[in-house]
Formats: structure tokens, sequence, C-alpha cells
């Protein structure tokens, strides 16, 4: 799109604007992502009374519109994006916002690069949420009609990425990877319906759909004791079935997932000096302090302690 300034955003509703500078000489737009997690979310306006050169990326641009009316140049055509819908660029195609679009537009974006979903290990399939669509590229209409109700569904997944950002802990890395590809797969479901459907990305969703009450489950009780067994019975799971559906679907087996997620809530808590670090154990769901403090050292590279200090210090200054 090349709609929004490359600077670093400082809040997530503002006004963007558009330099040229940001589209080289072959027409090709760098979004400025962090470096080690390629992916950005944002709110913000646009305005069509501007002409916008035709730029292309190696990133995945998705816009939902919560305003005004936006007419997108796509190579040879055009295609009109109204209020509530999405429009979704996943291929490197020259394409614009043309003047034809209202006059002023707010909408919520996700931007990232698709080595986000890429996983370090061989056997990864991560890719096949991309790859369907790479497959169709003649055939992508790029914009998901508000009739389908798809696009409040991605919208809703936007803003908890948004509130992930920035993702500084593997738990909340883990939360951005798994809303991505639940925002694909909804997309790819969209197109299913008239074509012919995609298997895979059909049975990934399923399983999202079916593990959405053991996240819940945690997010209640991460306080509480709480075994690979209980959150087994959340979905009617034999356990040792659990751990590999588990470990297939996040990438982590159960127990190092769940104490990411405590050590992250453990992290919020020690920003807040009144609170003892003991306390903060038995908050997060560690009994013994001791235990706490070695998961604590093993994800983050310093005692709870050290941590504290740090965030109190002003030294820490992204905290979770």
């Amino acid at each position: 799109m090349t709609t929004v300034h490359a600077k670093k955003k400082v809040s997530t509703s503002c006004q963007f604007l558009v330099s040229d500078a940001q589209v080289n000489a072959e027409g090709v737009h760098v979004w400025p992502f962090e470096r080690h997690f390629p992916i950005d979310a944002i709110k913000h306006n646009l305005s069509g009374r501007r002409p916008f050169r035709m730029n292309r990326h190696d990133y995945v641009e998705i816009v939902y519109l919560n305003s005004g009316e936006l007419v997108w140049q796509v190579q040879d055509h055009c295609v009109r994006e109204q209020r509530g819908d999405l429009f979704v660029m996943l291929h490197p195609k020259y394409h614009r916002v043309t003047e034809e679009s209202s006059p002023q537009v707010t909408a919520e974006s996700l931007f990232f690069h698709p080595e986000l979903l890429r996983s370090r290990q061989a056997c990864s399939d991560e890719s096949e949420y991309l790859m369907p669509f790479f497959s169709r590229d003649s055939e992508f209409a790029h914009v998901v009609p508000r009739s389908s109700n798809i696009p409040s569904e991605v919208l809703s997944l936007i803003r908890l990425i948004r509130k992930e950002l920035p993702a500084t802990s593997d738990r909340a890395r883990l939360a951005v990877k798994t809303y991505v590809k639940m925002i694909l797969v909804h997309v790819l479901n969209h197109f299913a319906v008239s074509q012919e459907p995609f298997a895979p990305s059909d049975r990934r969703h399923r399983e999202l759909n079916r593990f959405r009450p053991v996240f819940e489950y945690l997010d209640s009780n991460y306080s509480e004791h709480i075994s690979p067994n209980d959150a087994a019975d959340q979905i009617g799971m034999s356990p040792s079935r659990f751990r590999r559906a588990f470990k297939h679907l996040t990438g982590q087996s159960f127990v190092p997932y769940l104490n990411h997620f405590r050590i992250e809530k453990a992290q919020q808590l020690l920003a807040k000096p009144e609170i003892p670090i003991s306390e903060v154990s038995l908050e997060v769901g560690f009994c013994d302090q001791s235990y706490f403090g070695l998961i604590f050292r093993r994800l983050t590279k310093m005692t709870p302690l050290q941590y504290r200090h740090r965030i109190l210090s002003g030294s820490e200054k992204a905290v979770n």
C-alpha cells in the first residue's frame, strides 16, 4: 500500500503520510519491521486525494476499512474496498490506492513478512499457510466483503496482535504467530467457498478452533496447578494424543508453553515494586519459589530480582 509513513509509530492511532522516497526506483517498498520479528499492526488515517505511486513489496498487507472507501489499482485492474471490507495483498504485485478513493479513510492494517511463519526446523510445514494463495495467484480477488463476516473476525485478530506487540517474550511471539495463522485460514476459507477447498489449511483451522478452550483455560487458571491432563480434559482428548497434537499446533510441548506464559505474567507483576517476589511466584502458579527462580532465569537469562531492578531503573524499555 505504501500509504503510511516509514517512521516507527508512537501511538496506535495517528495520521500517516506518504513519501515517495519510501519506494525505490524499482517500485519496491520495504517496511521497517523489527529485524527478528517482522510484523506490525497499526491504526491509521489516509487520504485518497494524493496520487500514490505503484509499488510492490515482499511482505503481506491486510487492510480493514473502518470508514470511507478505497479504490485499489492492482496491476492492470481496479478493485473497490468499502467500509467493513478487507483488502489482502499476499503477492508481490504492483498496486496503489487511486485518487478515486474517499478523501479521508480510517483503517486498521496488519503487515508481516512471510519469514515470520518460517521455522528453523527443517520439517516445519508452516509455509502451508501461504502456499495455497501463491498457487492461485491469478484467481485471487484481493477484497473480502463485509457480508462474508470474515473481515470482522480478522479485525478482532489484528487487534489481539496489536495488543501483543512488541512481542518481547516467547509466549507473546507464539500468540502473534497463532493469530496470524488464524487470519490466513479465515481468508483462505473465504476463497474455498467458490473454489476447490484446501485440505491442509482447513485441517489446521479445525485444530485451532478445537484448542481454543485450552488457551482460554490457561488464561483463566494460570495461577493454579495445571497439568497436561487438566488441559486435555478441556477438549475431551486423551493425554497422550493431546501432547502430540498440542506440540504440532504450537511448536512447543505443553509444559514449556505454559511456563513461557506464566513467566510473562510474572514480568508484568515484577514491574510493581509493592508486590514481593515470593507473592509473584504464587500469583503465576509456582508454589516453589526456587523453581520459579530457576524457570525465570532459564527463560529470561536473569533472576527475578535482576529483572525487577532493570525494569525499575528504566533500562528495560519493553515491558510486557
